[in-house]
């Protein structure tokens, strides 16, 4: 089955220009990495085109989970043309495939706001987190304004868009049937994060709220948006 990610695998793929314009994953990459206890074994939920999982499979034994093929296809593809191992796993974040008490550390980038249930996903993360493993969640806080852009961002977004078109690459209707279907999922926020763990039986380990700042690649510099739309990262040990 084909899902409208599926579409969206070159956007996700750190090895492409177009993605190091806007992002900068290897500063993602520094901002978990001493959050986890190196050597363990990582599960990495929606893990997108690897950007991620794989520079972080040097240190750590990782476990790569998406709900689209297409993009672990991609993830196996880089893994082999770095001599990297990963372990890909197709499912749904929601019913996470392994037992109890399985990984010293989980991780979810940007990957709460697509799910229908953004909850559930995170006590499946909970649940597959051994005993004082840690849980770490990087996300936008739509709580801050849902996410709106300034208008010189969307003046050069659109510029950004109609250049990639002229290449063949036009995903305007792939992104918005996702933002149909998932509303943006407005309840994603850092209060609502620090509230599932807490509940969950975690203590909040780390909070930070300057990511975005740090992860802005040259283009999201341009547009201006860096101090507004607000990313959090958060860190909680089981």
């Amino acid at each position: 089955m084909t899902t409208p990610w599926d579409a969206l695998v070159d956007s996700y793929d750190s090895k492409k220009i177009t993605r190091r314009l806007w992002i900068r994953d290897d500063v993602y990459v520094a901002a978990v990495r001493d959050l986890f206890n190196e050597g363990g074994t990582l599960l990495d939920v929606g893990c997108g085109a690897g950007s991620i999982s794989l520079p972080l499979s040097a240190q750590f034994r990782v476990h790569s989970l998406d709900f689209s093929r297409s993009m672990l296809d991609r993830v196996r593809m880089r893994a082999e043309e770095s001599g990297s191992e990963i372990s890909a796993v197709h499912a749904d974040s929601g019913q996470i495939p392994f037992k109890d008490h399985v990984f010293d550390g989980t991780l979810c980038k940007f990957a709460l706001w697509p799910v229908p249930d953004p909850e559930e996903t995170m006590r499946e993360m909970v649940r597959v987190t051994k005993k004082d493993g840690t849980i770490v969640i990087v996300e936008v806080d739509r709580k801050q304004n849902g996410y709106a852009l300034s208008l010189r961002s969307k003046a050069i977004y659109r510029a950004y868009i109609a250049i990639k078109r002229l290449n063949g690459e036009d995903h305007a209707h792939t992104w918005k049937v996702i933002q149909e279907t998932t509303g943006g999922n407005p309840k994603i926020n850092l209060d609502f994060a620090r509230d599932v763990l807490t509940d969950c039986g975690c203590e909040i380990v780390h909070v930070d709220t300057s990511i975005k700042e740090m992860i802005s690649g040259i283009l999201s510099r341009i547009c201006g948006d860096i101090e507004s739309n607000g990313y959090f990262l958060i860190g909680a040990k089981k």
